[in-house]
């Protein structure tokens, strides 16, 4: 942390990207008449400030952390609306090509009901659509856009197929459903990960070369998730897609990018928001120039480094919890869904504040055990290095 009458000067040209994430969160039932029966649809939806209207994303088949993603798009000015879909198709026939495929146009025949309703609210701006979805969702996705091109401006996939690989007739299933994408007459975007349970990448990639022979178009990105995250859930992971879609909705002339600069990233353990200084609730990371012996390794600088990363592209909500002796409040804040005091002290970038809680314990001893930032060289503890050259803790 920086201490009351230490220069300034320590901050180093780390500015970054920062916005507060403001945005409504709606819960609703929308009644349809679909094949003669009524149905009732719940959705969730998150608005940013305003009345609009706003682009909006219609998102199916929700995300692993749908804040996460809400996150992502509220922060540029979209709306988000996450439909629960009734039950798809789960008899033991699932896997048969007729059962699987007759699942999926009564998914289809719901979207068809469902999306005029969605878009007739008066938030939504119906020149600027987005239709996404994950697993089923981005199958749905895909198919329906060719069913009825006119709709959206845009289109991603995150993780799509309709019936997992383990089914003897996966191939020929996905690849039929994919195929109805193939009217819609822009570009689309396919989203997947490495290690992938669901669909491996080589799988995923002849659906989507199916796609494009008949006649789609689009791009198909890969990543690897970080540890710990399986391929199916990098939805959850905006590090890793964000250049991505921000370079396709980029394209399709829709919002894009985060606000300008509102914050700057003082040390492993600051923000400044807003106007105002928040110490991250939990956590202890090093000063700006402190150095690991032997070999002179900046945790200091690193650790500030690292809270950069983590903060610069997405927007931020800190929760305030108490104010501490410098005037800061100590607060609990979030990026993209992540909580930063755990991200850093995951990282080996910071140390769990035993003086405030031990929330953050088990993650400093995984670290430790793995060897991660601080813990792979001899550093002392900050509350050390700072009573060695008496700062007051």
């Amino acid at each position: 942390m920086i201490h009351a009458g230490r220069k300034l000067g320590l901050l180093l040209g780390l500015g970054v990207v920062l916005t507060s994430a403001s945005y409504a969160q709606e819960r609703a039932v929308v009644p349809l008449a679909v094949d003669g029966k009524r149905i009732e649809i719940a959705t969730t939806t998150y608005k940013p400030s305003g009345d609009g209207p706003f682009p909006t994303l219609i998102f199916h088949d929700g995300p692993s952390d749908p804040k996460a993603l809400a996150t992502w798009f509220t922060g540029r000015g979209w709306a988000v609306i996450f439909p629960a879909h009734r039950g798809y198709d789960v008899s033991q026939g699932i896997c048969e090509p007729a059962s699987a495929l007759a699942g999926a146009e009564r998914a289809l025949r719901d979207l068809d009901a469902l999306t005029p309703v969605l878009l007739a609210q008066s938030f939504v701006d119906r020149r600027r659509i987005a239709i996404g979805g994950h697993g089923r969702g981005g199958a749905l996705a895909i198919a329906w856009s060719g069913r009825q091109p006119k709709v959206a401006q845009a289109v991603v996939n995150f993780a799509g197929g309709w019936v997992s690989e383990h089914c003897p007739s996966a191939e020929d299933i996905n690849r039929e459903v994919f195929r109805l994408g193939k009217d819609f007459d822009r570009p689309t975007l396919w989203l997947y990960g490495y290690k992938d349970p669901v669909y491996s990448l080589r799988h995923s990639r002849r659906n989507f070369s199916a796609f494009r022979a008949a006649g789609g178009q689009g791009a198909f990105h890969d990543f690897v998730p970080p540890d710990g995250l399986s391929g199916h859930r990098i939805d959850a992971a905006p590090e890793l897609w964000t250049a991505a879609l921000e370079a396709y909705l980029t394209e399709r002339g829709l919002p894009a990018t985060l606000p300008p600069s509102t914050a700057q990233a003082i040390d492993g353990n600051t923000l400044r928001m807003g106007g105002k200084t928040y110490r991250l609730w939990g956590i202890d990371a090093p000063e700006l120039d402190q150095r690991c012996y032997p070999e002179g390794w900046r945790a200091g600088l690193e650790a500030a480094r690292a809270l950069s990363a983590m903060v610069e592209r997405w927007p931020v909500t800190c929760a305030a919890r108490s104010t501490d002796a410098h005037g800061r409040t100590v607060a609990s804040c979030r990026a993209a869904g992540r909580d930063l005091g755990a991200a850093m002290v995951l990282a080996g970038m910071a140390v769990a504040s035993a003086g405030e809680s031990s929330d953050y314990a088990e993650l400093e001893a995984r670290a430790m055990q793995a060897r991660m930032g601080m813990h792979a060289h001899a550093c002392l503890a900050p509350r050390e290095w700072r009573e060695q050259r008496g700062f007051a803790n």
